[in-house]
C-alpha cells in the first residue's frame, strides 16, 4: 500500500514533501543513492507544478491546487506518483536541454525535467479526467551502485 501526502502546489510546500520524504526513505530502509533521487524528483515536480501548473487558467477545477503524492516499495523497486489538476502538461514531452558550449551560455534552472530522467528508470505521463499523472520507477538495485 503507498505512502501518500497531499500538498498545495506552493513553494512552501516544499519543506513538508522533504522532510516526508526523508522520513519514509529511512522508514523504508532506502540506501542513501535513492533517498537522494526520491527526494530531488518530489521536489522537481511539486515545484514545477507549483510555478507552472497554475498560471493564467486556475486549472481545470477553479481552486484545487493539491499535489498528491504517493511512494510505495516493492522488493527492488520504488514507485513514485505525483498527481495535480492543473494545466495540462506532459513533462516526457520535453526536449533534453542542449549542452552550453560556454558558461555565459549556462542558463539557471531548467533541469528538473533532465535529472528526473536521469535518476528514475521508469517516467510515465498520463492526462485523465482533468489530472495530470507522473509516475517514477527507480530499480534500487541501479540506485545502490
Amino acid at each position: 500500500m503507498p505512502e501518500t501526502l497531499v500538498v498545495q502546489a506552493e513553494l512552501a510546500e516544499l519543506e513538508r514533501v522533504r522532510v516526508w520524504a526523508d522520513a519514509l526513505a529511512q522508514r523504508l530502509d532506502l540506501p542513501q543513492s535513492a533517498s537522494f533521487a526520491i527526494h530531488l524528483c518530489f521536489e522537481e515536480a511539486v515545484s514545477n507544478i507549483a510555478r507552472h501548473g497554475f498560471i493564467g487558467e486556475r486549472g481545470e477545477t477553479g481552486t484545487n491546487r493539491d499535489v498528491h503524492l504517493a511512494l510505495e516499495r516493492d522488493s527492488d523497486t520504488v514507485t513514485m506518483t505525483i498527481e495535480d489538476r492543473g494545466v495540462a502538461f506532459d513533462p516526457l514531452s520535453v526536449p533534453a536541454p542542449s549542452a552550453p558550449t560556454t558558461i555565459s551560455d549556462a542558463a539557471v534552472g531548467g533541469l528538473g525535467i533532465s535529472l528526473m530522467r536521469h535518476f528514475a528508470q521508469h517516467l510515465a505521463y498520463e492526462r485523465e479526467d482533468g489530472t495530470n499523472r507522473l509516475t517514477l520507477r527507480f530499480d534500487l538495485t541501479k540506485q545502490a551502485e
